[in-house]
C-alpha cells in the first residue's frame, strides 16, 4: 500500500469534519476552545513550538469537557486528534502539519456551533502553505500572522471573512 504525504493524509482526515457537527456541542464549550486555539496559531507564528505545545494542552484540558456519547464521540475525537499530535511533535513542521486539521475542525465548529463572545475571528489564508496547496486558520485580528511560515513569511495570505464577533 502506497505511503501518503502527511498534507494529504491529514486532508483526507478533516474532509470528514467539513459536515456540521453533532447538536451536543454547544456554543459555551466552543468559547472554552478559543483561547487555546488562539495561542497554538500564536506559537507557531511565532515559531515557538513549546508555546504551541502548551496551548495545546490547555486546548486538550477544555475539550475533557466535550460531549463523548454517540455521535458526539466520533467528533470529539476529530477535534482532539490534532491537538495530541502537536503536543507530540518533535518539530515545528510536524506542528503545523496538524494545527492545519485542527483548524478545519475548529473553523466548522465555529461555524456550525458559533460562540457566545464578541471577540471577533477571522478566517485568514494562506496559498503557498503545503507546497501551493494552501491553508486556513482562526486569529482574532486584521493583521494575518501566519502559524504554517512563522517569521519567514510571518504576513503572507490574507483574511478571507469574518465568521464570529464583531
Amino acid at each position: 500500500m502506497k505511503k501518503l504525504p502527511a498534507l494529504t493524509l491529514s486532508l483526507l482526515l478533516s474532509a470528514a469534519g467539513a459536515f456540521a457537527h453533532s447538536d451536543a456541542f454547544k456554543p459555551e464549550l466552543v468559547d472554552t476552545l478559543i483561547a487555546p486555539y488562539l495561542a497554538i496559531q500564536k506559537g507557531l507564528a511565532d515559531d515557538d513550538l513549546k508555546a504551541a505545545q502548551t496551548g495545546a494542552k490547555q486546548y486538550l484540558e477544555a475539550m475533557n469537557k466535550a460531549p463523548h456519547e454517540a455521535e458526539a464521540h466520533k467528533e470529539t475525537a476529530k477535534l482532539t486528534e490534532p491537538a495530541k499530535m502537536i503536543t507530540a511533535a518533535l518539530d515545528i513542521k510536524a506542528a503545523r502539519t496538524a494545527f492545519l486539521s485542527l483548524s478545519q475542525e475548529v473553523t466548522t465548529l465555529v461555524e456550525h456551533i458559533g460562540t457566545t463572545q464578541d471577540t471577533p475571528l477571522y478566517i485568514a489564508h494562506c496559498p503557498m502553505a503545503f507546497n501551493n496547496e494552501g491553508g486556513s486558520w482562526l486569529q482574532a485580528d486584521k493583521t494575518v500572522s501566519n502559524p504554517y511560515y512563522g517569521s519567514m513569511m510571518l504576513r503572507c495570505g490574507s483574511i478571507q471573512k469574518l465568521i464570529s464577533g464583531r
